[in-house]
């Protein structure tokens, strides 16, 4: 398996999982969104309505006693509010308005109207506890005396806001209370997706990546290695035994693969070994025949033995020279075409015929480079042969290499296409000692064994084109 499905396989299972991040993220916001609003809900309800039955005790008291009762509550739980009865209203810095603010400020209004009833002109303001004021002008809070700081509300220790609740009593004097709104650092706006959070998710997500990347690249090693080896085979090489490793189903694979290249292997070996011990057998016999019939007298029959016992040896001699020249037993090496052809055109060079040779680049490839030269030799012999010429060019693509042998002579027929590949088959329907009709037969499985393929094609203005495709 290429590199490129590994890569992508990856890809796509890192996209996933960063979708799959991004969306456990957005639902693990969307809780925490929910349950910080529910608790929001319930404090705000709950100060409100603490915050209202104080307002409402202190409203039923007679003036003249408001500011003894002040102090007094002032000493027994200024920490959690803060009271007093101002001569006008106090202008505040608020904080910026959010979700949580404006939902606080609701439920406060609704839980203190539960308690006093509908108040005109009350505000409820949120501010930070360094800007809290408590009397007109730049008194802040933090800024008390000693004296004071005893009757002041507690500094929350985090960015909690106070909520200050105004509204006029009558009309000389103004309602001042001021609480600590507990754990409401939502109020000033919550990043909920933050820089530790992102980079949180990234270190997740690469860990999986990574784990992810190396769990693909287990399963599909083995895959990749098996692919190879089933690819040598088909080429007519002997592959390795794989070891048996990676998933059940892989481990289970391989040892099918490995069970089958063995028979295959010991198949072709026995029938090496049956047809040359055959074609040894047939040729002893041959000879024999061929001495006694020298001995005849009759001159017509001799001839005719003698021409039936040639048409029998060119058949063992071309099974014979199958088997010597078998290609399963040729290591394969680094091949230069274009030297190669090169070559075979010079040595056909002495018929006198018409040669041309187009390869302007160096095309090599890997493969039995006898094996190879005996292709082309038998294609191009046979081109000078019947086509009184042979013109050869070669091209390299991205998808393979292409070498064109093409002659002018009369070309042949759609049946005599497929013909031509059968063995012992010649058009003249007579065998030879230089043409046996094996030569065609033999380059097209030269040429598969390689991967490749062999195509004959009619050539424009007469002749024929033989087309030679090697993958690369």
């Amino acid at each position: 398996m290429p590199k490129t499905v590994v890569a992508r396989m990856t890809s796509v299972l890192f996209i996933g999982i960063v979708i799959v991040q991004l969306l456990g993220a957005w639902l693990w916001v969307e809780q925490l969104q929910s349950s910080e609003r529910d608790r929001m809900i319930e404090v705000s309800e709950s100060m409100g309505s603490r915050i209202g039955q104080t307002i409402a005790f202190f409203e039923k008291l007679p003036k003249q006693y408001r500011h003894i009762v002040l102090d007094q509550l002032r000493d027994m739980g200024g920490t959690r509010f803060f009271v007093s009865v101002n001569k006008q209203h106090i202008d505040l810095i608020p904080i910026a308005e959010s979700e949580f603010s404006l939902l606080v400020r609701d439920n406060l209004q609704r839980s203190m109207f539960a308690q006093l009833g509908q108040i005109d002109d009350m505000e409820i303001t949120f501010v930070n506890f360094d800007n809290l004021k408590i009397l007109t002008g730049d008194n802040l809070m933090v800024a008390l005396s000693p004296t004071w700081k005893r009757f002041a509300l507690l500094d929350p220790g985090d960015e909690s806001p106070v909520a200050v609740i105004q509204f006029p009593i009558d009309e000389e004097e103004w309602m001042y209370l001021a609480a600590v709104v507990p754990k409401g650092e939502l109020l000033l706006g919550v990043d909920w997706i933050n820089g530790e959070r992102i980079f949180n998710l990234l270190a997740v997500s690469l860990t999986v990546l990574l784990l992810t990347f190396l769990f693909v690249r287990w399963l599909v090693l083995p895959l990749k290695t098996l692919a190879h080896q089933a690819d040598l085979l088909g080429k007519g090489r002997n592959p390795r035994q794989l070891e048996e490793k990676g998933s059940k189903e892989m481990v289970a694979t391989i040892r099918a693969f490995n069970s089958m290249a063995m028979r295959i292997q010991n198949f072709i070996t026995d029938r090496e070994r049956s047809f040359a011990a055959i074609s040894h057998d047939l040729k002893t016999p041959l000879t024999r025949a061929r001495l006694r019939v020298e001995s005849i007298k009759d001159d017509t029959i001799k001839e005719s033995l003698i021409g039936d016992l040639d048409y029998l040896g060119t058949m063992v001699t071309g099974s014979l020279q199958i088997i010597s020249d078998g290609i399963e037993f040729e290591h394969t090496s680094d091949i230069d075409l274009t030297k190669m052809l090169g070559a075979i055109l010079k040595k056909e060079e002495i018929l006198g015929l018409p040669i041309k040779f187009d390869m302007k680049k160096n095309i090599t490839m890997k493969g039995r480079s006898l094996a190879i030269e005996r292709l082309f030799s038998n294609l191009i012999n046979n081109a000078m042969t019947y086509g009184k010429g042979v013109e050869v060019k070669g091209k390299k693509q991205h998808n393979g290499i292409f070498i064109e042998i093409m002659d002018n002579g009369p070309g042949l027929s759609d049946a005599d296409k497929e013909n031509v590949f059968k063995p012992y088959y010649r058009l003249e329907h007579k065998l030879s000692e230089s043409h046996s009709g094996l030569g065609m037969g033999i380059a097209r499985s030269i040429a598969n064994i390689h991967g490749g393929e062999l195509e004959l094609k009619d050539r424009t203005g007469g002749g024929l084109i033989v087309e030679v495709y090697f993958p690369l």
